[in-house]
């Protein structure tokens, strides 16, 4: 019998996405670069909540569509194993972000995990 990961990992939706020694891990994340240690964490928090996962140098954007604004949260690389953590809204359709709102300028990479949920409160709160 299946267990609940396992059938996630098989859904199509996930692909990029397998089941090893029972964590979920993206085979797209490389093992080198400022984002190596938090990217499979990224990943499965934006499949958990529906978000969408932009990997670009120096960031990485969780997005989504809500009351009618495009919201973002920006992890940027700011140091050695630190992160800074920004939020974002702007209309549908536009090409520009609006101002970033600051969540946290210089976390490591537990402390990114931890402020997720925070920064999706903030970035709909914008």
């Amino acid at each position: 019998m299946a267990t609940h990961l396992e059938e996630a990992v098989d859904c199509a939706a996930w692909e990029g996405i397998r089941l090893e020694e029972g964590t979920m891990k993206d085979v797209h994340a490389g093992d080198e670069g400022p984002f190596a240690e938090i990217d499979p964490k990224l990943t499965v928090f934006a499949l958990a909540n529906g978000l969408d996962l932009t990997k670009a140098d120096g960031h990485r954007r969780l997005e989504w569509f809500s009351d009618g604004f495009e919201r973002a949260i920006r992890i940027d690389a700011v140091g050695e194993g630190r992160y800074g953590v920004a939020v974002f809204r702007w209309k549908s359709g536009s090409d520009e972000l609006g101002d970033p709102a600051p969540v946290r300028e210089a976390v490591d990479a537990t402390g990114v995990v931890g402020v997720l949920d925070e920064a999706v409160e903030a970035a709909n709160g914008l």
